[in-house]
């Protein structure tokens, strides 16, 4: 670890567990202990603190089950129970800080101990239980420089655990605890929701403001100034403003070109809400008009995604609605173009986890197609050269169908090209 002084200016906050009359992180709490068998545990840990690191995101897997948000926390879960001070517990947060527990909501088996305790406690529970779920998301791949030799220190973890404890399975608590964050509750989905609203108020502003000179990070400032002026601390991730031909380039970051005269720019962004992301693509002409050509290949992608975006319903498969869209782009002829994948689930991560291959009600995924043709590339239309196209929104799967958490920003084109014109 780094100088210890740093840890207190590194931390933004300490978000503590909402409390109300009904408390969601100890129901799901509750659910996972039902979920195990009294030969099991779990143990999730918070993420460190990173050096120098400007903003901390939780472990989102520790998060969804205590709501804490700071470093040098535990949990530790085990239905069988643990003794402590004479009672089995079976639920116990492990904490550094006073100030993260003083909120937090407890069972009747559910208890707090210092940090210190984490390991007595631990060390007594493993010989006793039969499989162990786990979340270690600060052991990296190292690279030992001296040997050029890199270490995956979970493996070595894993290998230590074998040698002390044969009998014990370890598997990771990811796809355990993803069962239940695969299908969100209301407050959740409240929560992408005012997300949502939030990004798209980001790019609105960015639209308006858009004219040939500005420069990528201009637009990105517009956009993310939305997320703190609304109370949206942190992006989902790193905002991508790509003008030119680094809208090809589908995770660059850079945001530091100067927009040009005939340009689209790609700008795929998300806020995060609560600790909850969205994901919203936008492609605009820098002009605020788009050209002939731009507009042919804009209007094939925003037909493939309302196509796809229709076929969503409880029961459908993902992997069917993906299929559909890249025939719609074989039948135009363009199935080369279209590099990606076509949907993904959000929550906690803005690349969620999942563990259905159906859609459900409670579900939330992006349908995001998109065509991109390389200057370099012989075999593309001579028109569409240079430029990319990508269209993105999330998406909530309801009872009998779907409802689309960001179809506050404009994806027409008329309504592109008219709210270009409304310059601040």
């Amino acid at each position: 670890m780094k100088k210890i002084i740093l840890v207190t200016f590194l931390l933004p906050y300490v978000a503590i567990a909402q409390t109300s009359g009904f408390d969601e992180f100890q129901a799901r709490r509750d659910k996972i202990l039902s979920m195990l068998d009294t030969t099991q545990a779990i143990v999730l840990k918070a993420i460190n603190v990173q050096p120098l690191a400007n903003e901390y995101i939780q472990e989102h897997n520790f998060f969804y089950l205590t709501g804490i948000n700071s470093a040098s926390n535990t949990l530790l879960m085990s239905p069988k129970g643990i003794v402590v001070g004479g009672k089995k517990r079976t639920t116990i947060i492990f904490y550094s800080d006073n100030s993260v527990i003083k909120n937090l909501k407890f069972g009747p088996n559910d208890t707090v101990l210092k940090s210190m305790e984490f390991k007595p406690v631990f060390n007594k529970l493993l010989p006793t239980i039969g499989k162990l779920y786990y979340s270690a998301p600060d052991l990296n791949l190292v690279n030992d420089w001296i040997s050029d030799k890199a270490y995956f220190m979970e493996r070595e973890m894993k290998n230590r655990m074998k040698t002390l404890y044969p009998n014990l399975k370890l598997e990771s608590a990811e796809y355990f605890v993803g069962k239940l964050r695969t299908i969100k509750s209301s407050q959740e989905i409240g929560y992408v929701r005012r997300a949502s609203n939030i990004t798209a108020d980001g790019l609105i502003s960015a639209m308006k403001m858009a004219k040939p000179g500005i420069w990528e990070y201009e637009l990105q400032a517009a956009v993310e100034y939305e997320y703190t002026r609304q109370g949206a601390l942190l992006r989902g991730f790193p905002s991508i403003i790509g003008s030119g031909l680094n809208n090809l380039v589908l995770h660059y970051s850079d945001n530091n070109c100067q927009t040009k005269n005939g340009d689209l720019v790609v700008m795929d962004v998300g806020a995060k809400y609560m600790g909850y992301s969205s994901d919203i693509t936008r492609t605009i002409p820098i002009s605020g008009s788009f050209t002939e050509a731009q507009k042919e290949i804009y209007s094939m992608v925003l037909q493939v995604q309302k196509d796809a975006i229709a076929m969503i319903k409880p029961g459908v498969k993902t992997a069917d609605i993906e299929k559909f869209a890249r025939d719609a782009f074989k039948k135009l002829g363009y199935q080369d173009y279209f590099i990606h994948g076509l949907s993904h689930p959000v929550g906690l991560d803005v690349h969620d986890i999942s563990t259905e291959p159906e859609l459900k009600p409670g579900m939330i995924i992006t349908i995001e197609p998109g065509l991109y043709f390389n200057p370099n590339d012989k075999n593309a239309p001579e028109k569409y050269k240079g430029f990319g196209v990508r269209i993105e929104d999330t998406i909530l799967v309801t009872e009998n169908g779907f409802e689309i958490l960001t179809q506050k920003v404009p994806k027409e084109i008329a309504e592109i090209e008219r709210l270009m014109k409304k310059k601040k």
